[in-house]
C-alpha cells in the first residue's frame, strides 16, 4: 500500500520563515489558511512570573489590545510602544503584520469571494487572529494608525460587542467616493501598474511625506528605513500590493457613525499630517462626537511637530495619551 509524501511548504513560506528568523520576538500563525507573522507581549511582571515557573494571574476583565498598522507598514511601526503599553495598562498586546505586508504570507489564489486583500477581508481577519491566538473571549481595545484606524472602526460597526475601545491615530476615514478612481484602481493592478510601483517604491519607500520630519527619528538611515524596506524584497510582495491597490475601496464608516459614538474614542492627529489634514480630521472626528450619548467617553488630542504616523515620530506623547485615556474609561 502506497504512502502519500507530506506535503512540502512553499518556497514564499520558507523564504519567509527564513528572513524573520531574524527576528526573535517575532512569531507565525496560520489564519485562514495564510501563514501570519505576529508579535505577542505581555506586562513585565508576568514575564518574571513565567521566569519563575509561576502561575500568570487571570485577569478576566481585561481586554487584549491589538494594534493595525498603515498601508506599506508593518508590526514594525509599533516597537517603540508594544512593551510600554503592556507594562502600563497590565494587559497583552499583539501586532502582526497584515496580508500583502511585512512578512505575513501572500496568497497568490483564492477561493471566490475570498480574496484575502480587500479592505472588507482585512475586517475579519483581525477577528481571525484574535481567535487563533486563543484570545476569542477578550474584548478588544483597538490602536489603529492610518488605514489601520479604519479597520478598527469597521470592526467595531460590525462586531461592537467584541470591542473595548478604539485609540485611532490619524485614521483614513473618508467617503468611499473619494478612494482612489476605479480606472486608477484597474492600472495600479495591471502589470505595468506593478511596474511602476516597484520602480516608485524602491526609490521612495519609506514614504518621507508622511512625517514631519523623519530625520528626527534615532537611526532612520541605519535602522528604521531599512526595516520598512525588507517588505519589498520578499516574494509576492508587489504582485500582493497590485491585487490589494485594485481591489481598494474605502471601509464605509461615517454613515454608521452612530454605532462608533457608542465606543470610548481616543482620536489623534499630528498637525502636520500632510496625508490628511488635521482640519479633515477635526471634521471627522466633530461627526462622531455629534451624535454621541450624553456622557460619552470620546477625546481629540494634536500632537505638535508630528505627521501621519505618531507612532513613529511622537511615541512617548502617544504612549501617554493612549494610557491615560485607557485607565479614564476603566481598563
Amino acid at each position: 500500500m502506497s504512502q502519500s509524501l507530506p506535503q512540502l511548504p512553499s518556497i514564499q513560506r520558507v523564504f519567509l520563515e527564513s528572513i524573520a528568523s531574524s527576528d526573535p520576538e517575532g512569531r507565525f500563525i496560520e489564519v485562514d489558511g495564510i501563514l501570519t507573522f505576529y508579535k505577542l507581549v505581555i506586562p513585565q511582571k508576568h514575564q518574571q512570573l513565567l521566569q519563575q515557573n509561576q502561575l500568570i494571574p487571570n485577569e478576566p476583565n481585561k481586554p487584549v489590545i491589538l494594534l493595525l498598522h498603515h498601508i506599506l507598514g508593518n508590526q514594525y511601526t509599533w516597537r517603540n510602544i508594544m512593551q510600554r503599553l503592556a507594562d502600563y495598562t497590565d494587559c497583552n498586546v499583539i501586532a502582526y503584520d497584515r496580508p500583502t505586508f511585512g512578512f505575513t504570507e501572500r496568497p497568490t489564489h483564492w477561493e471566490e469571494g475570498k480574496n484575502p486583500y480587500t479592505q472588507e477581508a482585512s475586517v475579519d481577519f483581525a477577528r481571525q487572529v484574535i481567535s487563533a491566538l486563543g484570545y476569542e473571549d477578550k474584548k478588544i481595545s483597538f490602536v489603529g494608525v492610518s488605514a489601520g484606524g479604519s479597520i478598527s472602526c469597521s470592526f467595531a460597526i460590525k462586531y461592537p460587542n467584541l470591542v473595548h475601545s478604539l485609540c485611532l491615530l490619524a485614521p483614513s476615514i473618508m467617503p468611499e467616493d473619494q478612494g482612489p478612481p476605479p480606472i486608477g484602481r484597474h492600472i495600479l493592478g495591471s502589470a505595468p501598474g506593478r511596474l511602476f510601483l516597484k520602480a516608485a517604491l524602491y526609490r521612495y519607500l519609506p514614504l518621507t511625506s508622511l512625517y514631519h520630519d523623519c530625520n528626527s527619528i534615532p537611526d532612520w538611515e541605519t535602522v528604521v528605513k531599512p526595516n520598512y524596506r525588507i517588505p519589498l524584497t520578499l516574494p509576492n510582495f508587489y504582485e500582493s500590493l497590485s491585487w490589494l491597490m485594485k481591489h481598494f475601496i474605502p471601509l464605509d464608516i461615517l454613515p454608521y457613525k452612530s454605532y462608533l459614538a457608542q465606543l470610548p474614542i481616543l482620536y489623534i492627529s499630528g498637525d502636520d499630517d500632510k496625508y490628511t489634514h488635521v482640519d479633515k480630521h477635526r471634521e471627522i472626528y466633530a461627526e462622531i462626537a455629534s451624535v454621541a450619548p450624553p456622557g460619552a467617553k470620546m477625546d481629540f488630542k494634536i500632537l505638535s511637530n508630528c505627521g501621519h504616523l505618531p507612532q513613529d515620530e511622537s511615541p512617548d506623547e502617544v504612549i501617554r495619551h493612549i494610557v491615560d485615556f485607557l485607565k479614564r474609561v476603566g481598563i
